[in-house]
C-alpha cells in the first residue's frame, strides 16, 4: 500500500466555504493556477478570507497536495455547473514552467495519485477525470484551455493522465497520510505516540549504562 500525504488546511473564512453547500462528487475537474511561481503552500494565506468568488478542493505542485475544502463541499472553480458534481484540483505551475521537467513529472505523479485516491474513495473510474478545457467543451466550465496548455510542453494529453490513473488504479491502494514531521506546538496521537518512543529509549538508554 502507498500512502498518500495530504496536508489539510481548511479555508473557513472563504464564502464558498460559508455557503455550506455539499455535493456527490461524479467527477474530477484537473485545473492548473497560471500563476507561475505561487506553490500550493501559498494559496492558503491567498485564499481564506472573503469577498473571493473562487475556491478549489486542492493544490498540487511538485512536494505537496494542499487540500482546502472537504472532498464533497461545492467548490467554486469552473464557473459553470460543474461546480455541482466535480471535485477540483488545481496543478501549480513553476516559474519556469515551460521548461521545467522535472518540477512537472513530480507535480504530475503527485495530481495522478491524487486522482487515484479520490477515484477509490468516491467510486469513480479514469474516464470520470477531465480538464477544465474538456469541461468547457461539455458544457460544464468556462472557456479556459488549463491543464493542456501546461501539459503539451511536456508531451502529455489528458488521455495519458487518465490511462496513467487507470494503470494505478489496477493494482494500487493509496491511503491518506499526514506529513511526517512535526513541529513546535503540535499536539495530538502523534506527539504522544512521540513522546511514549522517547521516554522507552530512555529507560532503554539508563538500562544499558547502569
Amino acid at each position: 500500500r502507498i500512502f498518500l500525504t495530504i496536508k489539510k488546511t481548511i479555508i473557513t473564512k472563504n464564502d464558498c466555504y460559508k455557503a455550506g453547500r455539499t455535493i456527490t462528487p461524479k467527477g474530477i475537474m484537473i485545473h492548473s493556477t497560471a500563476t507561475p511561481g505561487v506553490m500550493a503552500k501559498d494559496w492558503f494565506s491567498r485564499w481564506n478570507k472573503g469577498n473571493l468568488d473562487t475556491a478549489v478542493h486542492a493544490f498540487v505542485d511538485d512536494s505537496v497536495i494542499c487540500q482546502h475544502l472537504e472532498w464533497n463541499h461545492r467548490a467554486w472553480h469552473c464557473g459553470s455547473s460543474g461546480n455541482n458534481t466535480h471535485i477540483s484540483m488545481e496543478l501549480c505551475e513553476p516559474r519556469d514552467w515551460k521548461t521545467n521537467k522535472a518540477y512537472f513529472t513530480a507535480c504530475y505523479k503527485n495530481a495522478v495519485e491524487l486522482a487515484v485516491y479520490l477515484c477509490q474513495k468516491f467510486s469513480l473510474d479514469a474516464n470520470n477525470i477531465i480538464s477544465h478545457k474538456e469541461g468547457y467543451k461539455k458544457g460544464i466550465a468556462s472557456n479556459h484551455g488549463d491543464p493542456e496548455h501546461w501539459f503539451k510542453h511536456f508531451g502529455v494529453t489528458m488521455d495519458t493522465f487518465r490511462a496513467d490513473v487507470k494503470k494505478k488504479l489496477k493494482g494500487t491502494s493509496l491511503s491518506p497520510k499526514e506529513p511526517s514531521s512535526l513541529q513546535k506546538g503540535d499536539q495530538g496521537k502523534k506527539v504522544t505516540a512521540l513522546q511514549k518512543r522517547l521516554n522507552l529509549m530512555k529507560i532503554r538508554l539508563a538500562l544499558a549504562f547502569n
